[in-house]
């Protein structure tokens, strides 16, 4: 009985891992380029059971029709010899119970809670230093970067006014606190390097005076102009909005480096 709850168990994790790469949700928890690797692990681990399920089978078989010879003894022991423990089977389970229970769903501003968020500049909103920017090929267009390429820009300006008037159309979800005034919001997203392990808030300060009307963690759509503005005491480039839209949750919710 063991041995066959755990060819159905190694099928099904290999189903679910296929299942969740296809419908995309895998993205919300380990980066896209080990996509081919979960793809070889789900069919591997499917062609495990299967083929455990066959031997047993065959194996069942051929004692049947030597069950009173010494091959019967051999095969009942050979059966055996690949039994696992009831505590190794929860334990294969769980991956495949937690992820048939828990909506697939990515980081948003509930984990934000005290966690330092990199603005891109000398100014955290946390007494941790901001995180080192990536090595990206930055757009050239102003109005086709995200987060995490203005981000990049202004690390390595010493010059927030030289940004002023440059257009700016970003995408991520609203994250408030009492650190903010009536009229300003952060436009959020997560940067992950390898899994949601290391994931990292990053975000743009935003200027607009409806923030009333915002829920947080719901994504957005702004479009504005990059300003110099005063930011903690501390001069920075902060997105004064001239649109901010709702919009759904992207198919690839994190920024990659």
């Amino acid at each position: 009985m063991k041995q066959t709850i755990k060819n159905i168990l190694l099928i099904a994790l290999g189903i679910f891992l296929l299942s969740r790469l296809l419908n995309g949700t895998l993205s919300f928890y380990i980066h896209p380029r080990f996509n081919g690797l979960t793809l070889l692990t789900a069919v591997g681990l499917t062609a495990l059971g299967l083929g455990y399920a066959i031997q047993q089978r065959r194996a069942a078989a051929h004692a049947h029709a030597h069950s009173n010879d010494h091959d019967h003894e051999h095969e009942h022991a050979h059966i055996h010899s690949h039994d696992v423990s009831w505590a190794g089977l929860f334990l294969l389970s769980l991956p495949v119970v937690l992820g048939l229970l828990v909506e697939p769903r990515p980081l948003g501003a509930s984990a934000l809670q005290n966690r330092e968020i990199n603005i891109g500049t000398d100014v955290s909103l946390t007494s941790a230093s901001a995180p080192e920017g990536s090595e990206l090929s930055i757009v050239a267009n102003a109005g086709e970067r995200n987060i995490l390429d203005w981000l990049y820009l202004f690390q390595r300006s010493t010059d927030p006014a030289s940004f002023n008037g440059e257009e700016a159309h970003v995408i991520g979800f609203i994250y408030r606190d009492d650190r903010f005034t009536n009229t300003q919001f952060m436009v959020s997203r997560f940067t992950v390097s390898c899994c949601v392990a290391d994931a990292a808030p990053i975000g743009l300060i935003v200027e607009w005076p409806d923030t009333a009307v915002l829920t947080s963690d719901s994504w957005v759509e702004v479009s504005g102009t990059i300003q110099a503005r005063t930011f903690n005491g501390i001069e920075i480039p902060v997105l004064v909005a001239d649109s901010v839209a709702p919009t759904e949750t992207p198919s690839q919710p994190y920024l990659y480096q």
